[in-house]
């Protein structure tokens, strides 16, 4: 049986397996400090650029855009092209399993979340040589925030091709409908909690008909929502080390309070899960273009969708809501990267092709077309131009969170989900079940801590 930094492969694809972090995402967990081996230092290799390059990328927004990527790239001519296959994103199932089975390919677009997971494992390639030798591509140009969440243990090991933020986005007719004014949407939580409950609606069975907010639809969903809150009043998940998980501190239990009140004040978390789980939109539609949720945190994304299946639905957007006397709105972004892979082979196509892929002429189309919020800021700038939408989604850019890039971190949330749940389901007592995640998190992440890094 082959080995892999010291593992069998079959030991090493079994310990590589998903480990749920709720519906939203999800992560693996490395083997102990002894399986892991230091990554080997690479540097761009002179090698023919010929023939043809694999892409892996997950499908879903809809259209053809991993056609129009590779399209985009082929019809530069550079002397090589490029395909894509179908890959993973919020799931890392496709891709743990190539490593196990030694032929990942040459270039994938994954989570940037995966930063930590890919690098401890040896299985990608540190680009600094790469972009310090790169003539298009610059460093700096990559939003500040991002440049943090792409390197770690000293390296750069991914490039975002794009990165995603929220606004609050409210229902303007229904506002109206329920006397409130559709002009002067809630601006704080607290508002938030007055104003949710007069846009709840149940039928003459006491069944929900329409909700005024729930983390049970739209973006961030479900769990994610208490991260979100908990930096609206000041928390955070991780200390700036990544050595101390901090949910269970007061920020916390005020901040899970907090979504226990508005979801109280609406019915329950559970009726509100029912709810919009039950909910049968038509196709490309939601529970907010049908009307049936008022108020919700989003993406720039859902643009695309609504434009054209929705273009008479009456919304506003605006920055998420701030706690009174606190002025941190509430935000939340993601995105994808592009990993060059050790055992792929043809590093120096994959480079080749993810630096042309960011360069403004190939990006902006790209995320104009897709409403993407670009990885660079030279991007961002023209995006931005092209829809009057999209300031609010641009400027939070440098400034929105994440949940925290370590080695591990998708592997935590799963004992954070289950917290979520059994608060607000449940019934459980905030402060334990905040504490007893705290201390299930703190185990993964001591345990990941103490691997070697790559060097």
């Amino acid at each position: 049986m082959a080995k892999l930094n010291g593992l069998s492969r079959r030991d090493f694809l079994k310990a590589m397996g998903a480990v749920a972090a709720g519906s939203a995402l999800a992560a693996c967990a490395p083997q102990t400090p002894a399986t892991q081996a230091p990554a080997a230092e690479t540097t761009p290799e002179a090698a023919p650029m010929t023939g043809e390059i694999v892409l892996w990328i997950r499908d879903f927004w809809g259209g053809d855009m991993p056609d129009d990527m590779v399209a985009m790239f082929n019809d530069r001519d550079l002397g090589f092209t490029a395909k894509w296959e179908l890959g993973d994103f919020d799931e890392n199932t496709k891709i743990m399993s190539a490593l196990a089975a030694g032929n990942p390919p040459p270039v994938a677009h994954l989570g940037r979340w995966q930063v930590g997971d890919m690098a401890v494992r040896n299985a990608v390639v540190p680009l600094d040589e790469y972009i310090a030798q790169s003539e298009t591509f610059k460093w700096d140009n990559v939003w500040d925030r991002m440049q943090v969440d792409c390197t770690m243990f000293g390296k750069k090991w991914t490039v975002p091709l794009s990165t995603d933020t929220r606004a609050f986005f409210w229902n303007k007719r229904l506002m109206e409908e329920a006397g409130l004014d559709p002009e002067a949407p809630p601006t704080t939580w607290e508002q938030v909690l007055d104003v949710a409950p007069k846009l709840t609606v149940r039928d003459e069975g006491g069944r929900l008909d329409q909700i005024g907010f729930t983390p049970s639809f739209a973006n961030p969903p479900v769990y994610l929502m208490f991260c979100s809150v908990l930096w609206c009043k000041g928390g955070a998940i991780v200390d700036d080390a990544y050595t101390q998980i901090s949910i269970a501190d007061q920020e916390g239990i005020e901040a899970m309070q907090y979504l226990k009140d508005l979801m109280d004040a609406q019915g329950g978390y559970e009726d509100a899960v029912a709810f919009t789980t039950a909910l049968t939109p038509g196709e490309n539609l939601d529970a907010f273009t049908i009307e049936k949720v008022a108020m919700m945190m989003n993406g720039q994304w859902v643009f695309t969708d609504y434009d054209k299946y929705a273009p008479d639905l009456e919304y506003g957007i605006m920055p998420g809501p701030v706690f009174e006397g606190m002025d941190e709105h509430c935000n939340y972004d993601g995105g994808g990267s592009f990993f060059i892979f050790k055992e792929g082979g043809k590093p120096e196509m994959a480079w080749k092709f993810i630096e042309t892929m960011m360069e403004d002429d190939i990006l902006v189309p790209l995320s104009d077309t897709y409403n993407l919020l670009p990885g660079t800021k030279s991007a961002s700038a023209e995006y931005e131009k092209m829809d009057e939408r999209r300031p609010v989604f641009v400027e939070t850019a440098n400034e929105v969170k994440w949940i925290p890039v370590f080695s591990g971190t998708l592997e935590t949330l799963g004992a954070m989900a289950t917290m979520f749940d059994n608060v607000l389901i449940g019934g459980a007592d905030i402060a334990s079940e905040l504490a007893a995640a705290q201390d299930k998190m703190q185990v993964i992440l001591d345990r990941h801590n103490s691997f070697p890094p790559p060097v």
